[in-house]
C-alpha cells in the first residue's frame, strides 16, 4: 500500500517545516520562528520534541501542548538553535507512549558523541504490549520521514573533529592484522574495508540497512550527504556499501567494537 507524505512550508518563513505521514506529523523550525509555531495547531498537541544546537541535543515530551515547552525552554535554555517534534494528526499518544518515545530517545541519545542535555533518563511508567508496539512502529514512521523526506539525522554532528595523529598512533588490531595512520577515521575505514569484503559481512546485519546509513546503522546501500552537501559517507571500494564515518573518537571506538563483537573477535583500539 503506498504511503502518501504531504510537506508544507510557511510562505512567509522558509524556516518552519510540516511534514504529514498519517498518522504522525513532524515539525521542523528555527527557534527564532518560536512565535509562529504558536500560530500552527500541530504545537497544540502531545508530542515529542528534540532541542538541537551545536552537538547538543535536549528530548522532552509534552502531554498537552508542546508549545507551552518551548516557550518554558525559550527563557531557561540559551544553546539551542532548532527544534524538531512530532506526534499524531489525531492528537492521540497516551501518557505511557510519551513516556516510553521520550525514554526510547534519551537512550540512543545517550550512545552517541552528542551532549545530551537531559539529566535522567525518562520516566519508566508501565506501558503494555499493544501501546509499545504501536509506538515503536509510531517512532519507526517519524524516523523514516525525517532520513528519507526531511534528510534529517537526528544523531548526525557535522562539528565533529577529524581525528588526527601527527605521530601516526592511531592504532587497531583486529583479526590478527594491525592498522595504523594519522587519521582515525581512516584507519577505522581501513578496519571496515577488509570486513565488508570478507565472507563474515553477513554478521553485521544488525548494523546494516539497505537504505543510506545513519549514525546507529552505520553501513548502507545507499550514500548519505547532509542537507548542508557533506558527504557524510564513504564507499567500500568493490562492494555496493557505503560506510558512515562522521564519528568522535569515542563513538568511532564504539561502532568498532560493535563490530567485532557481532564477528565473535576480540579488538584492541588506540586512537589518539
Amino acid at each position: 500500500m503506498p504511503r502518501h507524505i504531504f510537506i508544507t512550508e510557511d510562505n512567509a518563513n522558509d524556516h518552519i517545516s510540516v511534514f504529514y505521514a498519517e498518522p504522525a506529523f513532524i515539525v521542523e523550525a528555527n527557534r527564532e520562528d518560536l512565535a509562529k509555531l504558536n500560530l500552527l495547531d500541530e504545537s497544540k498537541k502531545p508530542g515529542v520534541y528534540i532541542l538541537v544546537g551545536d552537538g547538543q541535543r535536549y528530548v522532552g515530551q509534552a502531554s498537552r501542548s508542546v508549545f507551552s515547552r518551548l516557550h518554558h525552554h525559550d527563557n531557561n535554555k540559551s544553546w539551542w538553535t532548532k527544534v524538531i517534534f512530532f506526534g499524531r494528526e489525531d492528537g492521540y499518544l497516551s501518557k505511557a507512549q510519551l513516556d516510553y518515545l521520550e525514554a526510547t530517545l534519551i537512550n540512543q541519545f545517550s550512545d552517541n558523541s552528542l551532549k545530551l542535555e537531559n539529566e535522567t533518563a525518562g520516566n519508566t511508567s508501565y506501558i503494555n504490549k499493544m501501546e509499545k508496539l504501536s509506538a515503536n512502529t509510531f517512532l519507526k514512521q517519524v524516523n523514516r520521514v525525517l532520513t528519507n523526506v526531511a534528510n534529517i539525522d537526528l544523531f548526525e554532528n557535522n562539528e565533529e573533529p577529524e581525528i588526527n595523529n601527527d605521530s601516526g598512533h592511531n592504532k587497531i588490531k583486529f583479526n590478527d592484522k594491525i592498522y595504523m595512520g594519522k587519521s582515525g577515521r581512516q584507519v577505522f575505514l581501513d578496519v571496515m574495508v577488509d570486513v565488508l569484503t570478507s565472507e563474515e559481512v553477513e554478521s553485521l546485519s544488525p548494523i546494516m540497512t539497505d537504505e543510506e546509513p545513519t549514525a546507529t546503522a552505520f553501513i548502507g546501500l545507499e550514500e548519505r550527504i547532509s542537507k548542508n552537501g557533506v558527504r557524510l559517507t564513504k564507499p567500500i571500494p568493490d562492494t555496493s556499501y557505503y560506510v558512515y564515518t562522521c564519528y568522535s573518537r569515542e563513538r568511532l571506538q564504539n561502532r568498532l567494537e560493535k563490530m567485532a563483537s557481532l564477528l565473535g573477535k576480540e579488538i584492541e583500539i588506540q586512537l589518539d
